[in-house]
Order: C-alpha cells, then sequence, then structure tokens
C-alpha cells in the first residue's frame, strides 16, 4: 500500500515536533541571559518572556519574516504588559538615546514593519523610524496621556485627528481606536499603536488626507520646536539603524530613508494641527544630521543603559578618571549611576558624597552603618568611627548634585544629567 506525500509529511511532522519546541524552548531561555535587564528578573518573568520569544519563533516561521525585519535579542528589555518601565542606550559620541525595545511589543513591530514593506515596499514606514517616533513620542509607554490629556498611547494620536480619520474612513480606523460616551478615544490593543503608524502613513501620504485636515492652509516651515522635534527623531532613527546594522549589515539607501523620515515627521504635524517642514529645510536638518551622526561614529564606543524616567535629558560627559567641577548656574545637575559601580566611586572624598546624600533633593538616599541589625542614618562621620559605611543608592539611581560639587569617573564615560 502507497502512502501519500501528504500523509508521510504529516507523520514526520509529528516525529519531530517536540523536537522543534523543545529547542525553541532551550533558545528562548539562552535569549533571556542576552537581555539587558536580565538580572533584574525574577523566576514568574522568566515564564513570561519564554512565553514571548517562543511565540516570535512561531512568528517568524508562519509570517516568513526576514532577518532583517527581525529585532535582535540585544536590542531588547523585558516587561510583561502590566509595567511601563523601559531602558535607554545612550551613546556619547551620537548625544543621543534611543530605547531598548520592551519585550512584549517587539512581535508586533516586526510583524507590522514585514506586512507594510510587503504591502508597500520601499514605500513602507522603515522600522527604525517608526521605533525612534514612538520612542520620542511615548517612551514605549502604552499608556501615555499627553496634550493635557488630547493625546494618547504609543503615538500619542491626537483626538482631533482621531475625529477626523473617523468621519472620513471609520471603516478603516474602528480595527484601531474607539470613542467612548464622553468623546474621549481610546486604542483597542497594543498591537493597534503598533500598527497605526505603518497604516497611517500609508492612508495619508499625501499629507492632507484628501483636503480634509483644514487647519493645515500651506507649508511655510516650522518653528524651533519643530526643527528640534525632526532632529531628534532623525538621529535617534538613524542610531537604531546603526544597532541594527551591527547584527544584520544592509546598506542603508539615504534617500528612500530621509523620505520616509519626511513622511513621518510631517504627518506627526499636520496630525496636531501644526506646520509641517518644508522640503528645503527638511533636507538640510537631515544633511546635518546626518553629517553630525557620521562624524562622530566610533562603533567601539561605550554604550551604557539606564532605567530612567527623564529620557529626554542631555548629558554632559566627564572624562575616564577626570575630576569634574559641577557649574554654578542656573541649572540641575545628576548623575546616573551605572552598572557594576557604586555610589563612593564617584567622589573624591567621602565628605562630598555625604554633603551630595544629605542635600534635600536626594530626601530618598542616604549614607549608614549597621549597629544591632538595624540601619542607622549618617548625617556626620564623627560619630561613625570605624564602622562600614553603606548606602542604599543602586544602579539606575540619578542623583542630585549641588553646585560646586567635584566629582569623577572611575571607568568610563560619566553621564551628567542636565534638566
Amino acid at each position: 500500500m502507497k502512502i501519500s506525500k501528504l500523509f508521510f509529511g504529516i507523520i514526520l511532522g509529528l516525529i519531530f515536533l517536540p523536537k522543534i519546541l523543545h529547542a525553541t524552548g532551550d533558545d528562548a531561555a539562552n535569549d533571556m541571559k542576552k537581555l539587558v535587564n536580565y538580572h533584574k528578573m525574577n523566576k514568574k518573568q522568566y515564564a513570561t518572556y519564554k512565553k514571548q520569544r517562543e511565540a516570535q519563533f512561531v512568528s517568524w516561521q508562519k509570517n516568513q519574516i526576514p532577518k532583517r525585519f527581525q529585532i535582535p535579542i540585544e536590542m531588547q528589555s523585558f516587561r510583561d504588559d502590566y509595567s511601563t518601565k523601559y531602558y535607554v542606550i545612550y551613546s556619547p559620541s551620537y548625544k543621543t538615546g534611543v530605547g531598548y525595545i520592551p519585550s512584549n511589543l517587539v512581535r508586533y513591530y516586526e510583524e507590522e514593519a514585514w506586512a507594510a514593506y510587503q504591502k508597500m515596499g520601499a514605500d513602507a514606514p522603515s522600522l527604525s523610524i517608526v521605533l525612534a517616533q514612538q520612542f520620542t513620542e511615548s517612551a514605549f509607554n502604552p499608556q501615555a496621556i499627553g496634550d493635557e490629556k488630547m493625546s494618547i498611547g504609543l503615538p500619542q494620536l491626537y483626538r482631533k485627528t482621531a475625529k477626523i480619520l473617523y468621519k472620513t474612513d471609520r471603516e478603516t480606523w474602528k480595527e484601531y481606536f474607539y470613542f467612548d460616551k464622553k468623546g474621549r478615544h481610546h486604542f483597542k490593543s497594543n498591537r493597534a499603536m503598533v500598527k497605526f503608524p505603518f497604516i497611517f502613513l500609508g492612508k495619508v501620504k499625501n499629507y492632507d488626507f484628501e483636503h480634509k485636515f483644514e487647519g493645515i492652509k500651506n507649508y511655510n516651515g516650522a518653528g524651533e520646536e519643530a526643527i528640534k522635534y525632526a532632529e531628534k527623531v532623525m538621529k535617534r532613527s538613524l542610531f537604531y539603524e546603526e544597532l541594527f546594522a551591527q547584527y544584520n549589515s544592509i546598506p542603508l539607501d539615504t534617500s528612500q530613508f530621509k523620505e520616509n523620515l519626511y513622511g513621518m515627521i510631517n504627518l506627526t504635524f499636520i496630525a496636531r494641527e501644526e506646520n509641517p517642514i518644508d522640503h528645503e529645510l527638511m533636507d538640510q536638518i537631515f544633511a546635518n544630521a546626518l553629517a553630525e551622526f557620521y562624524s562622530g561614529y566610533v562603533r567601539t564606543t561605550y554604550l551604557q543603559h539606564y532605567q530612567i524616567p527623564a529620557y529626554e535629558n542631555q548629558p554632559m560627559f566627564v572624562q575616564q578618571k577626570e575630576n569634574y567641577l559641577i557649574p554654578v548656574d542656573d541649572k540641575d545637575y545628576y548623575l546616573i549611576v551605572e552598572d557594576g559601580e557604586v555610589v563612593y566611586n564617584y567622589f573624591i572624598n567621602s565628605e562630598e558624597l555625604l554633603k551630595t546624600i544629605n542635600h534635600p533633593k536626594n530626601k530618598e538616599y542616604y549614607l549608614y552603618y549597621v549597629e544591632n541589625k538595624k540601619r542607622v542614618r549618617i548625617t556626620s562621620f564623627k560619630s561613625v568611627g570605624k564602622k562600614q559605611v553603606y548606602s542604599n543608592v543602586k544602579a539606575g539611581d540619578k542623583i542630585f548634585i549641588p553646585p560646586g560639587t567635584i566629582i569623577k569617573t572611575p571607568k568610563a564615560n560619566l553621564a551628567v544629567m542636565i534638566r
């Protein structure tokens, strides 16, 4: 009796399926150790991440997602659906930072970027640009609310724009967001927020949505804040491109990439009823960003990660083992304790450290010694004697540094955060 090829294939599939699943589970466990925040995870989170990663493996095969559309594990951080924490990669050479992509969103970004590319080809929004724009808008926080409660979610969709979209093409947009009885708009899911810019750009690429954006009368350029925003998204998208290139080297088509940026940035302005940037100014901004970016790029540069809420702050950098006097001016200065370091390593002596920790703006931090199994806070070193001194400051904490304080950096570039 002959066995059909289909039946034979099914039998082979059943024989080898357990091995494939087992290998996938092992791969997920091994990949987990490469996450930037792996050392902060617990056993429950291990199980959650394995499910996330295994679903990603299945998606790659099911959707035939090419490697260049797969987000490297080294650019991810673990996050479940109930958290809004994120981590930042900061480059001293680029003088900009981007977010590690949260693991609960990674599969959505991969699938939607690949789906858009299959439909639109080179006209599809670049994954790097969408990541840069959504990180800039919401720091990958699906619960973000801005513009006096008028903008929501990862893309910060403006309420008035949402109403226009519903009015002109309800059938398309009802898949992504809806309005409650009080007229407030809500995205239906995290995936809907991720997918939105890929669809939005394709639907309204003529920049006026069939003349329905009545608030936009001309293309007279934009103000200083708009230019800063454009530069920020450009530099971050380029940074993502370089990080992707470290794991999957693909030459950057700057002309097509610029057009992608042009569309994404201007659609953001139009959606907020702000003047878009004209072609000439966009060309100038992009040329400047590209020149600055590549002239400062060093592949061996120090990339540090921080868990911080103030991602828009622009750090200054102190050279290795160099003493640095915090200026006396109208700015507030902070340092972020790096992984593998303790706060003592940043100060020239214990008195400078104590003065800093005891400052009112650092009220959540303190130095202490242990006596009778209890912590005793230190207000002066006179009472300490030869006791061992500790601190409750940990890696990732942001410490206010009073003007006139002298600090140093023990091993690598020290980020001094300016608010």
